[in-house]
């Protein structure tokens, strides 16, 4: 699976196409993307996470700045569904999805 991930939020622009073989591959690719941003300390911090546990915090950040009621996913499909929902992310390739 491939996806287009789009968004700018906190001073980060994410404008890239991110891949794995299933939803929670995809997302550990967008979590390991965000680290390397975030610098050592709260990296560390980001990478600790399983992909769905930061799925889930990202949600509630998303929520609490910008004062929306997204459902806390509980699977990673469930998250990237959301982003192709909500216009953050394009599916570029299903991969059998």
């Amino acid at each position: 699976m491939k996806l287009h991930v789009h968004f700018e939020a906190g001073g980060m622009k994410v404008d890239e196409v991110v891949a794995g073989q299933s939803a929670e591959e995809v997302v550990a690719s967008m979590q390991k993307r965000v680290a390397a941003e975030l610098g050592f300390l709260k990296g560390a911090f980001v990478r600790a996470m399983t992909p769905l546990a930061f799925a889930q915090e990202v949600t509630r950040r998303y929520n609490s700045a910008m004062k929306e009621s997204a459902p806390i996913p509980q699977t990673c499909e469930q998250f990237i569904d959301y982003g192709i929902d909500k216009n953050f992310a394009t599916l570029v390739e299903d991969g059998g999805r």
